[in-house]
């Protein structure tokens, strides 16, 4: 029968990462749960305004109908990217109606006392 053998364990150190995720906040704010949603509602409402922009650039393009400028968008990826925008800012409505209850129902609570 071998005999089997575990390597001698050394001390790790790890090593600190050069790339930090991104944050629209100062390091200090990360932990508090307002701004994380205004930087959430910021990076959603940026991503409508270019799925609006582009939408808007194909749909005008196509009324031009200059063959030198052709939409960006084909009509089907149009719909879509329409249909993407209204569901990110239903997302981000549910989500501040969410937070308003929270808001609202502490509020009330601490009224009570």
């Amino acid at each position: 029968m071998s005999s089997t053998s575990t390597p001698t364990q050394s001390h790790y150190t790890p090593i600190a990462a050069d790339h930090q995720p991104f944050s629209w906040l100062a390091k200090e704010l990360r932990i508090d749960s307002s701004m994380q949603f205004l930087a959430h509602a910021l990076d959603i409402t940026q991503g409508i305004k270019t799925c609006l922009e582009l939408v808007h650039a194909s749909n005008q393009a196509r009324e031009e109908g200059d063959p030198a400028y052709p939409p960006t968008l084909n009509v089907p990826d149009t719909e879509r990217l329409t249909r993407m925008a209204m569901a990110a800012a239903s997302t981000l409505s549910e989500q501040a109606e969410r937070r308003i209850a929270v808001l609202n129902s502490r509020y009330a609570s601490a009224a009570e006392h």
